[in-house]
């Protein structure tokens, strides 16, 4: 099951405005405006999400291979899929996990890395190794998928304690980026009379 791909766009559209309104774009030469404006331009033309790019296969195949040789867990297929679809974002205050920037051919450090911050976290939390493999965290949360049983799970920051369940790995990323697009508990009331394509266990953000 893809993740929602109105999300994705959601998010690269607040990507590109929150680049054109930054003083980075502001110092560019026109020339070098242009040439930006004509990259998002095709990128946006060849079906991509400007800002947020999807993972390559060989820097997953890399990733896969370091999860095992230093934490001995599998990559999971749904994770890989996921992935390719959106290789990790950061934005209102919530974080997805993608490729470490040293195992990614271009070496671009984009976003936290899932195997450098899944070692910071067996590190500081003994109690979650080989029981939970990291994907994400907000300001409250860290997002994870239980080893074992392969379910996704919500725990509280502060006390590792569960805070809620999903029936399935894209249902959490949906949730997650519903929060980073800033679709809180009271900026959702007019999605009630709204047809959506929101997943069954879509609750999470609003609760």
């Amino acid at each position: 099951m893809p993740v929602n791909r109105r999300y994705i766009k959601e998010l690269s559209d607040m990507f590109v405005d929150d680049l054109r309104r930054s003083d980075y774009y502001r110092q560019l030469t026109a020339p070098q405006r242009d040439d930006l404006e004509d990259r998002l331009t095709s990128e946006a033309e060849q079906g991509y999400y400007p800002l947020v790019p999807g993972a390559e296969d060989q820097d997953l195949a890399r990733l896969a291979v370091a999860l095992v040789d230093e934490l001995d867990i599998r990559l999971p297929e749904n994770l890989i899929n996921i992935l390719r679809q959106v290789d990790g974002f950061v934005a209102n205050g919530v974080t997805m996990y993608g490729v470490d920037g040293d195992l990614r051919d271009d070496q671009f450090d984009a976003v936290p890395g899932l195997l450098a911050e899944n070692s910071f976290h067996w590190a500081s939390f003994p109690e979650t190794i080989q029981k939970y493999l990291f994907i994400g965290d907000a300001d409250l949360w860290h997002f994870a998928i239980e080893v074992d049983a392969g379910t996704p799970v919500v725990l509280h920051k502060g006390t590792l304690t569960e805070a809620h369940r999903f029936s399935s790995l894209e249902e959490l990323v949906d949730d997650m980026l519903h929060q980073a697009l800033g679709y809180f508990e009271d900026k959702v009331d007019y999605l009630d009379n709204e047809p959506t394509d929101y997943p069954a266990g879509f609750q999470f953000s609003r609760s």
